[in-house]
């Protein structure tokens, strides 16, 4: 009779061992690979909606700096006044939306977070304006303002909805539109020519874990639509 060939059981157990080992050591790894590729494809969408949105505003109305932003006196009713307005002639056409969810949206809880773990503590008040989008993200839009006037377009997205971290720089983003000198939508920090690397990291509103964390889309968006290992992730 010919002898067989086979393991002992002892040698599939140190087999098994070394395999979860070395599943231990990678699978991490290849979970937080994939969740970032999963949050760049996310964001890079969410930039084509966005700048397509603009795009089609700026075919019917002209370039942002020619939008009506007339109020009256600046006050605590001039978000108010203003947002729906805005929402309802160059937002809400041009967005497949889910739900129209206006300012001081209830279903918007109060635990979003900068980079520094602070609370944001805005998106559910009356200072932004909330769309539901069908893709599962989330749109805030606000005006900025400098006591007399309104002018600049603050848009936040919520990448993958309030079920998500709700964290800047994690699943929000920020887009910054200065309606008179900006020709197209920007992620914040990308809205001057002389864009610094080390400016979108380490400036107060850079993306770094002591930061606000709203210049974190053009971070990525500056290292060619990627999250590097200095990414505070």
């Amino acid at each position: 009779m010919k002898k067989k060939n086979a393991f002992t059981l002892a040698e599939v157990l140190i087999t098994l061992g070394i395999i979860g080992i070395v599943a231990a050591m990678t699978l991490p790894t290849l979970i937080e690979k994939h969740k970032k590729q999963v949050t760049v494809n996310k964001l890079k969408r969410s930039y084509t909606t966005i700048s397509q949105m603009f795009n089609m505003a700026r075919k019917d109305y002209g370039d942002p700096n020619e939008w009506s932003f007339e109020f009256g006196e600046l006050n605590s009713n001039s978000f108010i006044e203003i947002l729906p307005r805005i929402a309802n002639t160059y937002f809400l056409p041009y967005l497949d939306v889910m739900d129209n969810c206006g300012i001081s949206c209830s279903k918007i809880p109060n635990n979003y977070k900068y980079l520094n773990n602070s609370l944001i503590n805005q998106f559910h008040r009356n200072l932004y304006y909330t769309i539901f989008l069908k893709d599962g993200s989330i749109l805030f839009f606000s005006v900025n303002n400098n006591g007399v006037e309104l002018y600049d377009l603050i848009v936040v997205i919520d990448i993958d909805g309030i079920k998500g971290e709700n964290t800047m720089g994690k699943d929000v983003f920020s887009y910054y539109l200065n309606t008179k000198t900006v020709a197209k939508s920007n992620f914040w920090g990308l809205t001057g020519t002389n864009v610094k690397r080390e400016s979108l990291l380490n400036d107060g509103r850079g993306c770094n874990k002591n930061g606000l964390g709203q210049y974190c889309g053009a971070l990525i968006q500056y290292d060619g639509w990627e999250i590097k290992d200095d990414y505070p992730w």
